[in-house]
C-alpha cells in the first residue's frame, strides 16, 4: 500500500472558506455566503445580507444543498462553499479552455451538458473542464466548421445554442451512456488499482455511539482489512490514510487521481436520532440529470452483498454530488454499511468482528461487479 508523504498537498487551487459556518455565526464570511445566495435567487429573509447566519440564511442553504445534491445539513463547509462559488459563473462570461488547475463552475457544466446532448462525449457532467471536455470541444469545433483550438468563447456558444437548449438538465434517456453500460467487462480485481478512503480522522471523529465507538476508528479498521483482502486478490491498493489523522476532503480525491486509481471506495458509517433505524447505504455521483452508470452499478452490488452478510436491509443506491464522488476521475462510491446509532445492532456486530465482516462483504460485492453482465 502506498504511504502518503508527510506534508504532501495535492488538493489544487480552490477557494476555501475560512471557517465552517452554521446557525448563529456572524462575520464577513456570512456576508459573502448571503451575497452569493441572493445572486443565485435564494431568499435570505427580510434582513437580507446582514452578516448574521440566522434561520432564513439556514433555510436558503438547505434549499441550495437540496437542489445541488449535497449533504443537506444547513452548514457551510468546504463542499457547500465550493459549490456556491462555482454556481456564480454564467455561460459566456469567461473564456474556457484546458488548463491547470482546471476551470470549474456552472458555465462549464452548461458546456458539458450541451456537448453531451449533441453527441460529443464530454465525460462526466461535473462542472470541471478536463481532458474529456476539451476533446469534445475540439470535435464539436471541427464538425461545426469553427476554428479547432479548444477555446470556448461566445462564438462557440452561439453556434451550440442554435442546435440545443443550452444548460437545462436533460432527461435520463438523453444521456450518453457509459461504455459497456457501467460494466467492466474483461477486467478483474487482479488487474486494477483501488483507492480505499477511510472517512474522517484526526480531530474529525465522525459519528459516535453511546458506548464510545467512534466512526473514524471503525472506518479505518474496515479500510485496512479491505486493503489487505484486495492485495491478496492481486489488486494494487492505495489508502488515503493509514492512521488516525486529518486528510482534507478534496485532498482525498486529488491523491486518488494522482495514483491513477480505477476504483475509489470511501468508507463511512451512518447515524440517526432514532436508535431503531438501520440500513445499508451507498452513494454514486449524480448531478442534475447526469449520473455515473458504473458508480450506480458498483453501489448496487456492494449494497446487496453487505445487506446479505450483515442481515441488514439495503436502502436504494443514491446519487449525490459529494466532493469525493465528483472530484475523483474514476468509478467512485461512498458506502455506509450500517447506522452506528442502532446501538444494539452495532454492539452485537462489533463483538463478532464487525470490521472483518464489512470488509469481506465489500470484497464480495466488488467481485460480483466485475463478473456481472
Amino acid at each position: 500500500m502506498l504511504r502518503i508523504p508527510a506534508g504532501h498537498n495535492l488538493a489544487g487551487q480552490r477557494r476555501s472558506i475560512m471557517r465552517t459556518l452554521k446557525l448563529g455565526d456572524r462575520g464577513k464570511e456570512v456576508l459573502d455566503v448571503q451575497s452569493r445566495l441572493c445572486g443565485l435567487g435564494y431568499d435570505v429573509g427580510t434582513d437580507g445580507v446582514d452578516g448574521f447566519f440566522g434561520p432564513d440564511t439556514q433555510a436558503a442553504i438547505l434549499a441550495f444543498q437540496q437542489a445541488n445534491g449535497l449533504l443537506v445539513d444547513g452548514i457551510v463547509a468546504d463542499n457547500t462553499w465550493q459549490e456556491l462559488v462555482e454556481a456564480g459563473y454564467k455561460a459566456g462570461e469567461r473564456l474556457l479552455y484546458l488548463k491547470m488547475p482546471p476551470f470549474r463552475g456552472a458555465d462549464v457544466l452548461v458546456l458539458q451538458r450541451s456537448l453531451n446532448r449533441l453527441g460529443f462525449n464530454a465525460g462526466p457532467e461535473d462542472g470541471i473542464f478536463g481532458s474529456f471536455t476539451e476533446r469534445a470541444v475540439l470535435d464539436f469545433q471541427k464538425n461545426a466548421g469553427l476554428v479547432v483550438d479548444g477555446m470556448v468563447d461566445e462564438s462557440v456558444l452561439k453556434v451550440m445554442a442554435k442546435v440545443t437548449k443550452d444548460g437545462g438538465p436533460h432527461a435520463g434517456e438523453a444521456k450518453i451512456p457509459d461504455r459497456n453500460g457501467g460494466h467492466s467487462a474483461g477486467r478483474s480485481l487482479a488487474s486494477i488499482a483501488v483507492v480505499v478512503d477511510p472517512g474522517h480522522g484526526g480531530d474529525d471523529q465522525g459519528a459516535a455511539t453511546a458506548g464510545g465507538l467512534l466512526e473514524k476508528d471503525l472506518n479505518l479498521q474496515v479500510a485496512l482489512r479491505l486493503s489487505q483482502a484486495l492485495e491478496s486478490a492481486g489488486s494494487r491498493v492505495f489508502l488515503t490514510r493509514e492512521s488516525d489523522k486529518n486528510v482534507d476532503l478534496y485532498e482525498r480525491a486529488a491523491l486518488a487521481n494522482s495514483w491513477g486509481g480505477d476504483l475509489f471506495i470511501s468508507i463511512h458509517h451512518n447515524i440517526y436520532s432514532k436508535p431503531d433505524v438501520q440500513g445499508v447505504a451507498a452513494y454514486f455521483f449524480c448531478r442534475q440529470g447526469y449520473f455515473s452508470e458504473s458508480g450506480r452499478l458498483l453501489a448496487c452490488h456492494i449494497l446487496n452483498s453487505l445487506s446479505e452478510r450483515l442481515a441488514i436491509t439495503a436502502l436504494p443506491a443514491i446519487g449525490r454530488n459529494f466532493a469525493v464522488l465528483r472530484e475523483t476521475q474514476m468509478t467512485a462510491i461512498l458506502v455506509e454499511p450500517l447506522f452506528l446509532s442502532g446501538s444494539e445492532t452495532a454492539k452485537e456486530l462489533f463483538n463478532e468482528g464487525l470490521a472483518a465482516r464489512e470488509a469481506e462483504a465489500i470484497l464480495v460485492g466488488l467481485r460480483q461487479y466485475f463478473v456481472s453482465e
